[in-house]
């Protein structure tokens, strides 16, 4: 058996760059910040989920491995579709958490719920939750709430030095990422996007992302002739992205309720805060942890038009109170909400099953 200074924390995870999305650069950074402080073996999954089988079979024979060489100190999942990989680790007596997202415990597929039932719920040593409406979630469905950690994602800061647009330019709105029905893009475009044109005139809003609801979006710029207002960017890189939230006076996360899809969290929210931008946001799910201080940004009534129009429409007449809203939102999310401290909360929770 190894001694203990060969031991390390060892994470799983499906998720990781150059695959893109939210959860691919939550796995990053916590892998990151994890081995800056711990003794860290990383398995990781970088390509589409096409051949995720493959690699649970060679993460399961590496696990097995590493565990009767007595490598493995703790197990981290990266979510609980990893859940599989946790009974060797059982068998072997070493502890096991998995971070849970949301969507991960709410799929709504029969066999995936039954394989939740066999191989998660109630099985871990400890489910780190990354906001309070999936701790919620969680315990609603039986699991015990002193096996549950609360710890948010972080964000890095900018190093983008532009601050939008002069007073005399026209407001330029922005709505990121990936477009699938719950993030309401769509709802935004048809419902608010009118109202909004006819209270202040010349203006644009700039969607960055792409999914299967893109086709549906540009009927929509057609239908309500709206294409001088609104532009579809697609898929951009991260310095694009950097780009278009530094040019850009105000954040938009019209969220709408989707059954069994919920947002975990929104780490767009923070991305904005630390690009110096305010941030309205759906007052529901995950996005009320994401903008759990109200420096940070505005909750509103999801699928409300007429409240998102006027909430709007109010931020943007006074555009030097809300640069100083956004940097006093690059404020606080440096001193609450940055990787450094999410990683210490990581280590100490693991630490703390050992």
């Amino acid at each position: 058996m190894a001694t203990d200074a060969l031991k390390s924390i060892w994470y799983i995870t499906r998720k990781f760059p150059p695959s893109r999305g939210g959860m691919q650069q939550l796995s990053h950074r916590i892998a990151t910040e994890l081995s800056a402080l711990r003794p860290l073996t990383l398995l990781r999954w970088r390509a589409g989920q096409w051949g995720l089988p493959i690699f649970v079979l060679g993460a399961l024979l590496r696990l097995t491995w590493g565990l009767l060489r007595g490598r493995v100190r703790v197990l981290l999942l990266g979510d609980p579709v990893l859940s599989l990989l946790a009974v060797p680790a059982r068998w072997a007596g070493v502890p096991v958490a998995v971070v849970v997202h949301g969507l991960d415990l709410t799929y709504p597929n029969r066999c995936y719920q039954w394989y939740l039932r066999r191989f998660f719920r109630g099985r871990m040593d400890s489910c780190i939750c990354i906001s309070r409406f999936v701790l919620d979630a969680l315990t609603a469905r039986g699991e015990d709430e002193s096996r549950c950690v609360l710890i948010h994602p972080g964000a890095s800061e900018s190093p983008m030095a532009e601050t939008g647009g002069g007073n005399d330019s026209p407001p330029a709105l922005l709505i990121l990422g990936r477009l699938v029905r719950r993030k309401g893009a769509l709802w935004f475009v048809r419902e608010v996007m009118p109202r909004l044109r006819a209270s202040l005139g010349s203006m644009r809003l700039d969607i960055v992302g792409d999914g299967p609801e893109r086709a549906a979006i540009a009927q929509a710029i057609r239908d309500a002739n709206l294409d001088g207002s609104v532009r579809l960017w697609g898929d951009v890189d991260e310095a694009s992205k950097a780009q278009r939230l530094a040019r850009c006076d105000l954040l938009l996360m019209p969220n709408v309720r989707v059954e069994g899809d919920p947002e975990g969290f929104g780490l767009v929210a923070l991305e904005a805060a630390m690009s110096r931008r305010y941030v309205v946001a759906a007052d529901l799910e995950g996005l009320r942890d994401a903008v759990a201080h109200p420096e940070l940004g505005r909750l509103l009534p999801t699928e409300d038009a007429d409240v998102w129009a006027l909430a709007i429409v109010e931020l943007l007449a006074d555009r030097q109170g809300l640069r100083a809203k956004g940097e006093a939102a690059r404020a606080y999310a440096a001193a609450h909400c940055s990787w450094r401290q999410m990683g210490r909360r990581y280590a100490e929770c693991l630490d703390a099953l050992v």
